[in-house]
């Protein structure tokens, strides 16, 4: 179950000092042993204390509910060849350079806050609110829609794609995906991602295999 109000352009921004937003979600995967026995802060991780109080919250907790929030482009934030580490054959390594910026922390803590408001007129007697903090720290989940990389654009001075995903400097290279995207938005790519490759694939089809070349000329 998702809420859309705090998305993109669905709310006012005005008083909160940041733009675009994301959506407040609970999502219930089934009775995983270990990922849904919330206990309440304070709990002991392991022994008697646990077990009683896994057993008296299991049926009147949630886990899952969680807020999944925007991430704009920035200039400190890209992916290039590692000075260091290699694969097997001696070729750099794709390195990611990456941190939140102030606009997704403030975003983060207002989701946040409207998610536990929400909780608390369910009738919740104990709400552990865990907003988004930084650094970035990739040993902890955060979502794996990670989006661009081979940034779409109109012109490739800007981008290494064109409309039709095809790279600007080798017109044989059709990159589908969503790194094509320069922002990660509110939502998961995928529909939009399934949209575009079957745009590609039918430009490539109906366009590119008649006469291979250049689909967009700059």
């Amino acid at each position: 179950m998702c809420i859309d109000e705090f998305n993109g352009d669905n709310f006012d921004h005005g008083p909160y000092g940041f733009v675009g937003g994301g959506y407040l979600g609970h999502v219930q995967t089934n009775g995983r042993p270990i990922e849904t026995t919330p206990v309440p802060r304070g709990t002991p991780s392991w022994g008697a204390q646990w077990k009683k109080a896994t057993a008296d919250y299991y049926l009147s907790s949630i886990k899952s509910a969680s807020v999944h929030g925007g991430f704009y482009s920035y200039r400190d934030v890209y992916l290039d060849l590692d000075p260091t580490y290699t694969d097997r054959f001696g070729r750099p390594l794709m390195r990611m350079t990456i941190d939140f910026h102030e606009n997704e922390l403030k975003a983060a803590e207002f989701m946040t806050d409207k998610y536990a408001e929400i909780v608390r007129a369910m009738g919740a007697s104990i709400v552990d609110k865990k907003p988004r903090k930084g650094p970035y720290d990739i040993t902890t989940y955060q979502t794996t829609h990670v989006n661009g990389g081979a940034i779409m654009g109109s012109d490739p001075k800007t981008s290494a794609l064109n409309r039709y995903l095809q790279s600007w400097d080798v017109p044989n290279l059709f990159v589908l995906g969503a790194s094509a995207f320069p922002q990660n938005a509110g939502y998961n790519p995928t529909a939009t991602v399934a949209a575009l490759a079957f745009w590609a694939a039918a430009a490539i089809r109906n366009q590119y295999l008649k006469n291979p070349g250049p689909l967009v000329h700059a």
